[in-house]
């Protein structure tokens, strides 16, 4: 009885043995000393109480394999599951400046709102950078964080200066705090309508007046642009400095009052009031043109000047200049000399 005892004892470790040998998080080690008892002399004894089904259940009884884990596989988990925390999104994209975050579909997450005067309302997710001017930020919902610097030191900030915008810009990101997405509305500085512009659909690149961006995708650059021609500069209303928005992204454009596009073809001309011209596709000529006769310049209120804008590529134009408002509005504050009453007064008039 007790020699069957020690038999059945055998033959119950060997089974143990054989189900941990076919486990591959067992070591090296461990199959070594499983081979070597596997070749004792109880074996190969036959015991007809334990069937294939004894086997399998007694497996499942004594052993969970699901559960094994060695601690040489534990350790590369451990270490691929941490590297791949810290590592970025495969999506992510750096700009120029350094900052790393990932695209944002403007065509899902942007929401432009109002009809005279518009807001553009964006909904970011976790890793996803916005950069917007400085000051344009309506409100941001909890978990949005704002990150206010030169955008590539104080070279690059005086070059956005020189182009219309602020020396600092501001980098809108969602920490993931409060539920999957958090969202940042912006606002312009007077009264101005909001076209969204994807760049890779224009050629990576559009020339806008200064002080045009409100906002873009980080990947997005804003470099300096000369007009070609002094005379261009000095009399086409948009000075000789020009916003060039370049790389990869969409951009939102301000315009004030009534925005309108226009498609250019090959050697087309457009004539336009100085003044009134929001942004153009890169290889658009830009250029200015006399306006013919005396009562004319004289009466017609457009100046000497016209701007012409030569095709091919689109153009987006502006019914009502920031420029041309103030200077509506400055020429209707009273001036030195007299009482110089501000409030009007019942029964004299507007």
């Amino acid at each position: 009885k007790g020699q069957l005892l020690s038999i059945a004892s055998s033959r119950r470790q060997l089974i143990m043995s054989n189900a941990l040998f076919f486990n591959s998080a067992v070591s090296r080690s461990s199959r070594r000393l499983l081979l070597r008892h596997r070749q004792s002399p109880h074996a190969t004894c036959y015991d007809p109480n334990f069937s294939i089904r004894r086997v399998t259940h007694l497996c499942s009884l004594r052993i969970n394999t699901n559960h094994i884990t060695s601690p040489s596989i534990y350790r590369a988990q451990s270490t691929a599951s941490s590297s791949s925390s810290i590592q970025p999104r495969q999506d992510a994209l750096t700009s120029s400046d350094g900052v790393v975050g990932v695209p944002i579909d403007f065509d899902t997450s942007s929401s432009i709102e109002g009809k005279e005067s518009q807001i553009v309302t964006i909904r970011l997710e976790k890793d996803q950078v916005l950069r917007a001017e400085s000051g344009a930020m309506m409100y941001m919902t909890d978990g949005i964080q704002m990150n206010t610097t030169t955008g590539g030191g104080l070279s690059a900030g005086f070059k956005r200066m020189l182009t219309g915008q602020n020396v600092f810009i501001s980098d809108y990101t969602y920490d993931g705090s409060n539920g999957p997405c958090g969202y940042v509305a912006l606002g312009t500085e007077f009264p101005s309508k909001i076209v969204r512009i994807p760049l890779q659909e224009y050629g990576g690149k559009i020339i806008c007046q200064q002080g045009a961006l409100l906002c873009a995708s980080h990947t997005v650059d804003i470099n300096i642009e000369f007009t070609k021609k002094f005379s261009t500069g000095f009399f086409g209303g948009e000075g000789f400095v020009l916003q060039g928005l370049s790389g990869t992204g969409d951009c939102l454009v301000k315009a004030g009052g009534a925005l309108i596009r226009k498609d250019l073809r090959e050697g087309e001309v457009l004539k336009i009031s100085s003044g009134c011209l929001v942004a153009f596709q890169d290889g658009v000529e830009f250029d200015v043109e006399q306006v013919s006769g005396f009562k004319n310049v004289i009466f017609g209120g457009e100046g000497i000047f016209l701007t012409t804008l030569t095709g091919p590529g689109t153009v987006w134009l502006q019914g009502q200049p920031p420029q041309r408002m103030i200077s509506e509005i400055a020429r209707r504050v009273p001036s030195g000399g007299g009482i110089g009453l501000a409030v009007p007064i019942p029964g004299m008039g507007g």
